[in-house]
């Protein structure tokens, strides 16, 4: 597993753990400050604050969300993660996010979710 992979995985696993302990700032994990965020068959949220406000109403409803990476692809500073999620609600689907490499290390800039099942 390269470094690159290894730390987008590890990412997610600490995303994943603050959501299920209900972290809104852990949730919106790291994101990057023009993050967009595509929710399955939502509008698109742009922003870290827009994208706060969204975890913070859907923690405060109970929802609870999974992500599970099943590939990540990198280049020269930019990767692609590919996986599925599912949700406490009986949802899931597929996700594509793109990481981009900075001052802060791996920070993901881009993020679509389709709905595939309930």
């Amino acid at each position: 597993m390269s470094p690159t992979e290894s730390a987008i995985r590890t990412a997610r696993l600490h995303w994943n753990a603050a959501i299920a302990a209900d972290d809104v700032e852990g949730a919106v994990g790291p994101v990057t400050r023009d993050c967009v965020l595509v929710p399955a068959g939502g509008e698109p949220l742009v922003g870290r604050p827009a994208i706060v406000r969204a975890w913070r109403r859907q923690l405060a409803d109970g929802a609870r969300f999974v992500r599970e990476v099943e590939r990540v692809e990198a280049g020269e500073g930019v990767a692609a993660e590919l996986g599925r999620w599912r949700s406490n609600a009986g949802l899931a689907g597929t996700y594509l996010a793109e990481w981009r490499e900075g001052g802060e290390g791996w920070r993901c800039s881009r993020e679509l979710y389709v709905q595939l099942k309930g």
